[in-house]
């Protein structure tokens, strides 16, 4: 395989084949990296594990917790969003819990599911599961993690977050605060 040449007709049988033996050789347990993840992801609706974590605020209203993008990142650089993580072939939510939680800083006490969205992004269409999370302590607080009022979300949120994921997860919070 490692002196295989990649026929140049991409609908070629030969192309399609080499290509499958390929992708057949990756561990898909493991992370593959950006640019075939974004690849791959132009083929498959991917799923998505959306975690919401909110609070009240001291000033009153309630505020939700987000993480910028780093700016080199291929999906959306320098831009705010809810934590997240792509399923991995064969991942149940908590497998995909326990990656999260080295976003938070904390271990991830409880989720539950909210609501699902589907939307279509640059990368593909994504199958958005959403959760509203409970910490089992206070998450990390820097420059890339901070909480903000719901009502005021940076002007560079990710899209998809601001107008549907964070909605659709306040408006259950705020009817059902368990959390």
């Amino acid at each position: 395989m490692n002196n295989t040449v990649v026929p140049e007709d991409p609908s070629s049988d030969d192309y399609k084949r080499v290509l499958a033996q390929m992708l057949n050789r990756l561990d898909t347990t493991k992370p593959v990296g950006t640019a075939l993840c974004d690849a791959i992801m132009r083929l498959w609706p991917t799923p998505a594990f959306e975690a919401m974590v909110f609070r009240r605020s001291d000033r009153g209203g309630n505020e939700v917790f987000l993480r910028q993008r780093a700016m080199n990142d291929t999906a959306y650089p320098g831009q705010w969003h809810a934590p997240g993580k792509l399923y991995r072939h064969g991942e149940q939510d908590r497998d995909v819990a326990n990656r999260l939680e080295e976003e938070f800083g904390t271990r991830i006490e409880k989720f539950d599911l909210v609501d699902k969205e589907i939307t279509s992004e640059d990368r593909g269409t994504v199958h958005s599961h959403i959760f509203i999370v409970k910490l089992a302590g206070d998450p990390r607080i820097d420059d890339r993690h901070k909480w903000f009022p719901v009502s005021d979300l940076p002007s560079n949120t990710v899209n998809i977050h601001r107008e549907i994921i964070i909605p659709k997860a306040a408006r259950v919070y705020w009817q059902y605060p368990r959390y």
